[in-house]
Formats: C-alpha cells, sequence, structure tokens
C-alpha cells in the first residue's frame, strides 16, 4: 500500500492518516472496510486544515498519481469493491432518525485534492472522460464545455468555488429585460436540495427556462467575494457526485468542500 503521508507532504498538503474509520458509529454502521476521506481542522486560535483519511480493507487501492507543490494539489486515485455499510438519516414522514444501506462505488474514481484559495477542497473528477492522471487534465475537466470554448472571453469569464460564471450575451441580456420581476435578492446558488450554510450567495439572481443569471456580489465563507458588474450566466463544474444521493452526502468519508 502507497505511503500516502509521503506523498502529500511533497505536494506541501497537510494530512492526517486514520488507523481507525472517521466516521462515527452514532450515524454510521459496517464503515470499518470503506474508504474514507473528509477535511478537518485543528488548532484553537489558528485553526488549520488538513485531510483525514482512512484507507479501509487492506485490498482497497488508493494511492496519488500526481501532484503540484506550488499548486499544493494532488490527484488521490481509489478502488474499492462494492460494500453495503448503513447510514442514520431522518425520515419526514415518521419523524424518526432510521439506518439506511448505501453502497460504495466500485469503479476507479479520481479526486483533484488540495489548496484553492485558501481552503482545502476535494473534487471528484468526471469518470466519462477517459483516463485522468494529471493535475493540468484535471483542472480542464472540471470546466464545462461552454467556458472551453469561450476563448475570447476567457479572461472575463470568473469563478468562485465550483461556479464559473460567463458574460451574459447581448441575446441573453435582452431576455433578462423583459424578466426583471422575476429577480430574486440575496438567494444561494444551486438545487434547493444542495443549499446550506455553506452555499455561494448571489446578491441578484434570474431563473430563465432552466438558465440561470446573477449580478452583483456573490459571498461565500470560504471565498474572497466576487463582484461582477452586469449579468453573467452561471454554470457549475464537471465535479463527479458518486459519493451523493439524493442531494445528500453519503457517508463513504467524502466531504465536498470549494
Amino acid at each position: 500500500m502507497q505511503d500516502l503521508k509521503k506523498w502529500f507532504d511533497k505536494a506541501k498538503v497537510p494530512v492526517k492518516i486514520e488507523r481507525y474509520p472517521i466516521n462515527s458509529m452514532v450515524m454510521v454502521r459496517n464503515n470499518q472496510d470503506i474508504f474514507q476521506m473528509s477535511i478537518d481542522t485543528r488548532g484553537k486560535k489558528n485553526r488549520r486544515e488538513y485531510f483525514r483519511i482512512y484507507y479501509g480493507h487492506s485490498n482497497n487501492e488508493v494511492r496519488v498519481i500526481d501532484i503540484d507543490s506550488k499548486l499544493q494539489q494532488a490527484i488521490l486515485q481509489v478502488k474499492e469493491p462494492k460494500r453495503t455499510y448503513m447510514v442514520k438519516t431522518w425520515n419526514r414522514e415518521r419523524k424518526e432518525w432510521q439506518f439506511q444501506p448505501q453502497q460504495t462505488p466500485d469503479f476507479l474514481r479520481n479526486y483533484l485534492m488540495g489548496m484553492d484559495e485558501s481552503h482545502l477542497f476535494i473534487a471528484e473528477l468526471p469518470n466519462n472522460l477517459g483516463p485522468i492522471n494529471k493535475i493540468k487534465d484535471a483542472h480542464k475537466a472540471l470546466k464545462p464545455k461552454i467556458v472551453l470554448k469561450n476563448k475570447k472571453n476567457f479572461n472575463k469569464i470568473k469563478r468562485q468555488g465550483e461556479w464559473f460564471f460567463i458574460p451574459a450575451t447581448s441575446e441573453e441580456n435582452e431576455l433578462i429585460e423583459e424578466n426583471l420581476q422575476f429577480i430574486e435578492k440575496k438567494i444561494p446558488l444551486g438545487n434547493k436540495s444542495w443549499r446550506n450554510r455553506n452555499s455561494h450567495i448571489a446578491d441578484e439572481l434570474v431563473d430563465i427556462q432552466n438558465d440561470v443569471y446573477v449580478k452583483g456580489k456573490i459571498t461565500h465563507i470560504e471565498h474572497k467575494t466576487l463582484k461582477l458588474h452586469g449579468w453573467f450566466k452561471v454554470m457549475r463544474n464537471n465535479e463527479a457526485r458518486s459519493s451523493v444521493v439524493s442531494g445528500t452526502p453519503v457517508y463513504d468519508g467524502v466531504k465536498y468542500v470549494d
């Protein structure tokens, strides 16, 4: 089994390799064999983030396949058999906690992880684009097609975490003008089921035929405030989400942060 600590140290990415499962038995059962990772903090005054990784069963394949010490990023590759474990979830109808079975993905998956601005992140790379073994290719794979095609306005495209903001075209601006009465203020980005205290908040937002446009400040607790002058179309990156079911994080140890 690869010495992950050695490779994360080379990438200048803080990590702790855990001897025991990360998730508490209060919320998860039968998790001793599944691969897990998360982001945690240590220190009281100067809180510092670090990755926590638990290999799981000895036949799980977990290894670093590329690093970039300047960016402080790495690609972690994980392959494990399909395993069933139990997750404690709230049943709204019955108004009680219940343990529901979940399964780990049984396909090879790669994670880009490390530093983005001043915080750590984990992003599962798409698995439908062929092998993504280099960090430069991972960055490209996470960009929506519209961002890659929009070479003329590439410098005008903004990003905050997993969200890209593409300047609205003249046609789109005309459409927005026709729908000004539907503008919402201080609205979280993304599907309602995904919204939480860690959401990105837009000053002004309008949803037109499933296309979302924003203007003004985009704020987030872990990112520098983004100021958008004029309307921008919102696009999420191509991050895979095999560890999420119905908008709820599955407790295979992955904590998605920007």
